[in-house]
């Protein structure tokens, strides 16, 4: 049925195979509070009808979130536009807000086709922030979580503080996990803060998402605004388990802190990031980090038996790989660092505090194309630094180990099997050179250059530049 008012859908009762649709080209006020769920095999469906751009559910600031759903299960919602913005930045502001709460299992929701646009929360992460999609489960009272939530084909713009991204209540307890979470084939631009955070799920899935450009309507180069927003970094993980993060591109993160294109994170395990492609991010290529003092208090797994195998860091900025452990079971492995534009990249900072200990820290099979010759080193937090680390200590290669590296130029670095690239190289002759060596991976590096020709940068990654 045709709708007219966003306030008598609210009012009206739904049942499983009813479809609700709104007309395109038009514009309605207010809140979609959806209270009715779909059932089995027959969803309720809300999506648009006729010609023109996609109908508009416009919440003016004047509510927290544009398009709430709490506690209902078997639904889709498609094809239409989600706006919230005020005339001035609140915290928690939402385009859409899923909710989990106290409830059980909230089963098959599906956000599809979506343009979630001009969402203004904050850019601060402490005083609550915002998103473009939050999807949160609550458990103190029952346990609760989503099983099979799908986003996928969606496009956010102008979202503040973040794209995509998850909650966990309680964070520190993963007895109860979110199953089947994927997030896929969305692109996201131009976001205040992190773009997908994949949080208190069991083997989520995100994969084919393009992000582009954050962090740009605010000066990260000013230390009190910067601290005041928060770190945030392109795509990772938090509170999860088993999560499969694999053919995403990042571009164009500003600032360090932290301003990395990945981040392997803590309270996880068995994180897995595979033929993702970062580019142009201040901040850097990937973030693996752990909280020392959660963990101390039993509050975190802390960072375990991640891996982060045959990604692309292109022309990322100030480090390629910023460690901050204790991490334990970490492999790095068969990565391309194509670096060709920054004299003063660092190779590896480890910035793990002194009290921890990082073991089983494994880098190997990486190719170094870079500028600046290859080098590692202990870390510490400049004051007034925004996010930079300046060097205190030789790396500990007891608790970082490196083997079987290929690098440009190295400064004071050995490792057993090092081997140095001769002569010039382009990013497509660093990925012919797993032809031989390792045909399934230069099959995937060939499909993730696939990928990259759909993007805006494809012009950039073909030039080198």
């Amino acid at each position: 049925m045709p709708w007219a008012s966003v306030r008598n859908l609210n009012e009206k009762k739904f049942k499983g195979g009813d479809v609700i649709k709104f007309h395109r080209g038009q514009n309605f006020f207010g809140q979609i509070n959806m209270r009715s769920s779909g059932k089995e095999g027959a969803p309720i469906v809300i999506s648009s009808y006729g010609e023109g751009k996609k109908p508009t559910i416009n919440g003016q600031g004047k509510v927290q979130t544009t398009v709430l759903m709490r506690n209902i299960s078997h639904i889709i919602l498609e094809n239409l536009c989600i706006t919230n913005k005020g005339t001035a930045p609140k915290a928690k502001r939402y385009g859409i807000e899923l909710q989990a709460m106290n409830a059980g299992i909230v089963k098959r929701i599906t956000l599809r086709g979506l343009t979630v646009r001009d969402v203004n929360g904050v850019f601060s992460k402490e005083e609550g922030g915002g998103a473009g999609i939050y999807y949160w489960a609550q458990s103190n009272r029952i346990p609760s979580k989503f099983d099979n939530l799908l986003i996928e084909n969606c496009y956010l713009s102008n979202c503040d503080r973040d794209g995509i991204k998850g909650g966990l209540r309680p964070w520190a307890d993963l007895t109860n996990l979110s199953t089947n979470v994927v997030i896929r084939n969305n692109m996201i631009e131009d976001v205040g803060g992190d773009a997908i955070v994949l949080i208190g799920t069991k083997g989520g899935l995100v994969e084919g998402n393009r992000v582009y450009g954050a962090r740009r309507r605010f000066n990260t180069a000013d230390h009190d605004t910067i601290m005041q927003a928060g770190a945030s970094v392109g795509i990772w993980p938090w509170s999860s388990k088993d999560s499969v993060i694999r053919f995403n591109e990042v571009w164009g993160y500003k600032g360090t802190f932290d301003g990395q294109g990945l981040d392997s994170d803590y309270n996880c395990t068995n994180t897995h990031f595979e033929y993702n492609f970062s580019g142009d991010n201040e901040g850097g290529f990937f973030l693996i980090c752990s909280d020392f003092e959660h963990e101390k208090r039993g509050n975190s797994i802390g960072n375990t038996n991640s891996t982060l195998h045959y990604n692309i860091s292109f022309n990322d900025h100030t480090r390629t790989f910023l460690i901050n452990g204790p991490l334990r079971n970490i492999e790095v492995k068969g990565n391309i660092i194509y670096n060709v534009v920054d004299e003063n990249l660092v190779g590896v900072v480890d910035a793990t505090p002194n009290a921890a200990v990082n073991k089983n820290v494994i880098f190997s099979q990486n190719r170094f194309y870079t500028k600046a010759p290859f080098k590692a080193y202990r870390g510490y937090w400049k004051a007034n630094g925004c996010g930079t680390f300046a060097q205190k200590a030789p790396m500990n290669y007891k608790q970082i180990q490196f083997s079987n590296n290929q690098f440009s130029k190295v400064f004071r670095h050995k490792e057993p099997g090092m081997k140095m690239l001769k002569g010039e190289h382009t990013l497509f002759s660093l990925i012919d050179t797993f032809k031989e060596a390792d045909p399934e991976v230069y099959r995937n590096y060939i499909k993730l250059m696939e990928f990259m020709k759909k993007s805006r940068h494809w012009e950039r990654v073909k030039a080198g530049r």
